[in-house]
């Protein structure tokens, strides 16, 4: 029994790292298996420390991924206004397109609500439709990445 569960979990850590690509956190799947891991053997192969320290690693790259967007958009010239608009709107994005579509509704959500931020951002600095739009490519290469 012990056997399938390790061929298990070590198919789901294969898993978390490739569904990445759909817009699916593979860091917080992975941390999710490294705690399921841990249950059912009991905490002896992997801690509770190790558990511990995987959480706080996805969750800081969750947090990087996610101002990713607002420094490319900062790098191809959007004020600060438009990179703090390119980050929220990419959480909020996030948020509302995983609710809308299973699989890659977070993805597509992160790309265009970055995108939306940033340009919107723009435009209400009274940029052009071109700057805003080039600062908001930004942010949609930033989240690419």
């Amino acid at each position: 029994m012990n056997i399938l569960i390790i061929i298990a979990l070590s198919l789901l850590t294969l898993i978390s790292g490739l569904i990445t690509w759909l817009g699916i956190s593979g860091p917080v799947i992975l941390g999710v298996v490294t705690l399921l891991w841990g249950y059912f053997t009991h905490f002896e192969s992997v801690s509770v420390g190790q558990v511990i320290v995987v959480w706080v690693v996805a969750g800081g790259l969750e947090l990087v991924e996610f101002f990713l967007g607002g420094l490319a958009a900062r790098n191809y010239g959007a004020s600060s206004r438009s990179m703090w608009l390119a980050i929220l709107g990419g959480i909020l994005g996030t948020i509302i397109g995983a609710g809308l579509f299973v699989f890659i509704g977070a993805l597509v959500g992160l790309l265009a609500g970055s995108y939306l931020g940033a340009y919107i951002g723009e435009l209400s600095l009274g940029r052009s439709e071109t700057e805003a739009a080039h600062a908001a490519m930004g942010a949609l290469l930033g989240n690419v990445a």
